[in-house]
């Protein structure tokens, strides 16, 4: 059907971009020469590099071998592929943003470097972990462009699960590194979402 192969088009463009997105930075990063002063247990790099594994594995799979995964196909409509379509591109919009907000401070594993400043203009003007919401954006993406619920459910649960050991940890070592600056910069935004009660106020 066309709109499979529409769909895993979308899929193959958004991710491959991405990629390159990740490498560029990553790149930019490195050449940059900043020392790591503080870094996260090995135990949470480990569980991301599985995880990440995984995701390459079954998102291979989907491509190039769909009959393994059929068992678990969703009949959704042309429209939730669609909306997928959109839905992954505003996320890849949103990683450009960020990936430019972050510059050389971008870092794959939780890290504070020498040189490290806090970022607080983009999207972080408003959230805390921007990046973690545009990852929740793209796996939604994905869970309509797949039509596959044994891909979406454990792409999104595996994502959770992420976020919960890296999260909380992180913003640790935020407020060791940056102590009162970061404490102001949590009470003055949402960790994944903008603050609602400010925007009350705006309303007002």
């Amino acid at each position: 059907m066309w709109i499979e192969l529409v769909s895993k088009i979308v899929l193959i463009t958004v991710f491959s971009l991405f990629s390159i997105l990740r490498a560029v930075y990553y790149r930019k990063t490195k050449r940059a020469g900043y020392i790591t002063v503080i870094e996260e247990s090995k135990r949470y790099s480990i569980w991301l590099s599985i995880f990440i594994c995984y995701e390459v594995f079954t998102f291979f799979l989907y491509i190039f071998s769909p009959q393994a995964l059929a068992w678990a196909a969703v009949p959704l409509p042309v429209w939730s592929r669609v909306l997928g379509s959109l839905l992954g591109t505003v996320a890849l919009l949103w990683f450009i943003w960020i990936h430019r907000s972050l510059g050389i401070n971008l870092s794959a594993k939780l890290r504070i470097k020498d040189r490290q400043v806090l970022v607080t203009d983009g999207h972080y003007r408003w959230i805390r972990h921007p990046m973690y919401s545009a990852f929740y954006l793209l796996h939604i993406a994905v869970l309509f462009l797949t039509a596959n619920w044994f891909i979406g459910v454990t792409w999104l649960v595996g994502l959770t699960i992420t976020i919960l050991l890296r999260v909380k940890r992180e913003e640790e070592m935020l407020l060791d590194r940056f102590g009162d600056e970061y404490a102001s910069y949590m009470g003055r935004t949402g960790r994944f979402t903008p603050p609602i009660k400010p925007l009350r106020s705006k309303i007002r």
